[in-house]
Parts: C-alpha cells; sequence; structure tokens
C-alpha cells in the first residue's frame, strides 16, 4: 500500500459504458504488478472496462479474482511486460518495484520500446526522477501516477489519480488512467504526483494518532467510547477518512486493512525525509510518526491504522478492551513485539 486510504469522500458513480471503455482499450496491452488490496481493485477495474490485461503478484493466490474476470496471469515480471503496451505497478514501496522493474525477470529485460511504466505505488519523489531516466535510456515512458482512494474506490473507478512526467505522456495515457479515476490530475515533472500523494498521506497520518487520543481521553473522562466515536464522526472536525476509522474503532475490526499501520508509518517517514530536504519544520508530523513507530514495534503494523486505537489504550492503561491477536491489553499483546 501502493498503501492508500478511504479519504475520498464521495460515493461511487455511474461508470462509464463497457462500449465506450472498450474503445478506449483498443490496441493496448496492460501488464499490471501489484495485487494488493488497491492494485488488485484496479486491476479487476481494467478488465471490466474492457482491457486486455495480463497480471503478476509474487502471491500467485492474490490473481484468482481478476483471472475469473479475464486477465491472464503472468510468471514474472518479464513474462507480463513481454506483449505489453503499459505497465503498471502497485508496490508497497520503491525497492520492490525497482526489483520488479530491473532485477532478473523484470520488466525491462522484455518490455518493447516506446512502451509506458506507470507507478501507481507510493515512493520518495526522487524515485520517479530516477526511473524516469532510466526508462528514458531504455527508449520507454514513465510516469508516477498515484493514487488516492480506498479498495472500494479503486473497484470502481473513483479513484483520484495524480500523475507526474512529461506531459506528452500523460496525454497519451489520461484515457487508461480515466478508467480507474474520477479524477485525473496532471501535476508537472517526474515526481509530482509522488509528492502531492506525500501530502494527502501526511494528513491521514496526524489524524490517525489523534482520533485515537480524542477517543481515549474522551473515554477516561468519563463519556460513552460508542457516543464519542458517533459525534466525532458526526462532526465538522471529521473527514471521510475519519469517519470511517471511527467506524473500525466502534467494531474493533483492526483485521479490516484498507491502510496497514506500517504502511503509514512508512509513508510518514518518506515525509520527514522531504521536509528536511526543502527546510521545513514538521514538529506535529515527528510526533505522528513517533507514535506510529512505537504502535508498530507492538506489533500492530500489518493491522489497519485505526490500530492506533489498541496503542493509545496500553499507553492510557486502558485494559477492558481485547488487545488484537485476543489477549487483553494488559497481558501484552504479541510476545516478539515485532510486526504482526
Amino acid at each position: 500500500m501502493a498503501a492508500s486510504d478511504p479519504s475520498d469522500p464521495g460515493e461511487p458513480s455511474v461508470t462509464a459504458t463497457a462500449s465506450a471503455a472498450s474503445t478506449a482499450a483498443d490496441g493496448q496491452r496492460i501488464a499490471f504488478v501489484g495485487l494488493g488490496v488497491m492494485g488488485g481493485g484496479m486491476a479487476c477495474r481494467l478488465v471490466e472496462q474492457g482491457y486486455d490485461v495480463v497480471v503478476y503478484n509474487r502471491t500467485r493466490a492474490k490473481t484468482d479474482e481478476v483471472a475469473k474476470l479475464g486477465a491472464s496471469v503472468a510468471d514474472s515480471p518479464a513474462d507480463a511486460a513481454r506483449e505489453a503496451t503499459i505497465v503498471m505497478l502497485s508496490l508497497a514501496n520503491q525497492d520492490v518495484v525497482a526489483r520488479m522493474l530491473f532485477d532478473e525477470d523484470g520488466v525491462f529485460e522484455t518490455l518493447g520500446k516506446g512502451s509506458y511504466i506507470l507507478d501507481m505505488s507510493t515512493v520518495p519523489p526522487e524515485f520517479p526522477r530516477e526511473l524516469a531516466e532510466r526508462a528514458r535510456e531504455a527508449g520507454f515512458h514513465s510516469l508516477d501516477a498515484c493514487v488516492l482512494g480506498n479498495p472500494m474506490h479503486a473497484r470502481q473507478g473513483e479513484l483520484r489519480v495524480m500523475a507526474g512526467g512529461d506531459e506528452q505522456d500523460f496525454k497519451a495515457v489520461e484515457s487508461l488512467l480515466e478508467a480507474i479515476g474520477k479524477e485525473v490530475t496532471y501535476l508537472g515533472e517526474s515526481g509530482m504526483g509522488a509528492t502531492m500523494k506525500l501530502v494527502l498521506n501526511m494528513l491521514m497520518g496526524v489524524q490517525m494518532p489523534a482520533l485515537a487520543e480524542a477517543v481515549v481521553f474522551g473515554e477516561r473522562a468519563g463519556l460513552a467510547r460508542e457516543q464519542v466515536l458517533e459525534m466525532i464522526s458526526k462532526s465538522g472536525y471529521s473527514s471521510p477518512v475519519m469517519a470511517f476509522r471511527c467506524a473500525i474503532m466502534g467494531q474493533r475490526n483492526f483485521e479490516l486493512t484498507a491502510f496497514k499501520l506500517g504502511l503509514m508509518r512508512k509513508d510518514m517517514t518518506l515525509v520527514l525525509g522531504e521536509a528536511q530536504k526543502v527546510g521545513v519544520p514538521m514538529p506535529v508530523t515527528e510526533s505522528a510518526h513517533a507514535m506510529l513507530t512505537a504502535a508498530q514495534a507492538q506489533g500492530l503494523g500489518d493491522l489497519d491504522v485505526a490500530a492506533m486505537l489498541a496503542f493509545q489504550e496500553r499507553m492510557s492503561g486502558v485494559n477492558a478492551y481485547p488487545w488484537p491477536g485476543g489477549d487483553t491489553a494488559e497481558d501484552g499483546g504479541p510476545a516478539d513485539g515485532g510486526t504482526a
């Protein structure tokens, strides 16, 4: 998660007709690499919109849904890219993206000259700039095309897409991006799409520890937790992403991983690195990053970021609720302190 959040406020709209999508898809073969909660939704959406799609995912079982819809399944990134005109990647971080592109059996081994590489992953802005240069040298076109939304938005073509790179390259793939996004924005040179994604994810990363603090504070001060969550979610201080997490917190359904806590922490690390480069102090972001880091060390990294609530409960001595995984908070949670 490319790691993304349910921050898009809109309800799914009526999608484009299959015939119009089929016309837009003519002559394009899409290789989609990375079928996590976001990538899997986007790949399914493209197949349903009439695109010829071949997919690759390291865990092959994650290809089952899109294969049932008609996608081909490749044995390696190189196999996926062999006859592709466009390669799309949605992966956890820049290291995984680099392996899929440049390692043995990677995309660069077989992709045809003049083809396009669209990286949807959340990465530091310097990475797409370097990728664009390597792509040019190899005869390819490259864009950072980051997305904002949740898995439902990915599946229904309701994402917001933020693109950076050569404007002519953007125009060449704009109709494809419109198949997955209700709002597609060109932001400038390579790295600008990735930069905007960090700006937006930073806001979510600050909100989540603050929401957990507010809930535990309210309860310890004598309020009913259900009422605290309900009033926050309906207030003017809320946002779609906060309301979504209020529901998860109320149900303690932290296994519903729309955005893993560990990936949120990773993105906040990227934000702080970029802020240092441009000389912007970020004390609030630093505090949120420290909270996310500590929560990940307590074994919450693979759960949804709403699990910050469990971490705040533990810090506050609130032992009445089960620790994720089945133990109560006072039992200490995972013994090794690692990522669950």
